[in-house]
């Protein structure tokens, strides 16, 4: 299904108006800021095809949500655990309406903020105790789901336990370990979301997850970018054929 700068627009807000129970207070700005990137990304998209460029001459449209400003969500208690989650992402069309994102890179992350459990005196160097911020924690769990590079080698849509960690994150993930890229469905800001509010704030979402606006956005999501996805996967298994080969970014197996 093709999708449009309207129902982008109206998922960034669903998001906005319906999580806020369960967002930083923060988040009403940054989603004001991802909403200003479209339009501005839009209007510059649409002066170009007024002026005729050459379609690859066309800057994409979409937005992006920066990891120095990420999009929070509220503390939680998860068996024990004081915990905190957040996410950015990249998200961008070459064409309106348009079947498939140009680029699609969005990270999860779990902070963890009880101390017993992001610094082990038995294991970890002393230095690091001192340099963990205990009102921010440490990440514990990074998740990246991408959309692959032309000619990258792996699954076209895949996640990555780790990927390119920053230097507050402290994490223990070495930067140079890339692979495995496993094949998974394509994961945009709405249902990235979904995910989040389901897995930690379930009993938040049961209060939201049948209201109208947001039905829709996540209806949205998922026509645009899980029915190819889905319809490919069991095109291969009807077919008798590698489902990961069929989700391969780079045909060359012959």
């Amino acid at each position: 299904m093709e999708i449009n700068y309207a129902d982008v627009l109206r998922s960034l807000r669903a998001i906005r108006d319906r999580f806020g129970d369960i967002h930083e207070v923060t988040n009403y700005g940054v989603l004001n800021e991802a909403e200003h990137m479209l339009r501005h990304t839009k209007d510059q998209f649409d002066e170009s095809a007024r002026q005729g460029r050459i379609e690859r001459a066309v800057r994409p449209w979409g937005f992006s949500i920066h990891p120095d400003v990420p999009l929070k969500f509220q503390r939680r208690n998860v068996d024990g655990l004081e915990l905190r989650v957040d996410l950015f992402l990249k998200t961008y069309w070459n064409s309106e309406p348009a079947e498939r994102p140009c680029q699609l890179d969005l990270a999860i992350r779990v902070w963890c903020m009880s101390q017993d459990t992001y610094f082990r005196p038995e294991w970890d160097a002393q230095r690091l105790q001192s340099a963990v911020d205990p009102n921010t924690g440490r990440v514990m769990l990074r998740i990246h789901f991408d959309l692959a590079n032309s000619g990258q080698e792996g699954p076209q849509y895949h996640v990555q336990v780790g990927g390119n960690s920053r230097e507050d994150e402290l994490s223990w993930f070495p930067e140079a370990l890339s692979v495995p890229r496993l094949h998974h469905t394509p994961m945009d800001l709405v249902l990235a979301t979904e995910l989040i509010a389901a897995t930690f704030y379930k009993d938040e979402y049961k209060g939201i997850r049948r209201e109208p606006t947001w039905t829709r956005a996540l209806r949205t999501s998922q026509d645009h970018l899980l029915a190819e996805y889905f319809q490919c996967a069991m095109g291969a298994v009807t077919g008798k054929k590698s489902v990961l080969e069929a989700l391969w970014n780079v045909d060359d197996w012959e």
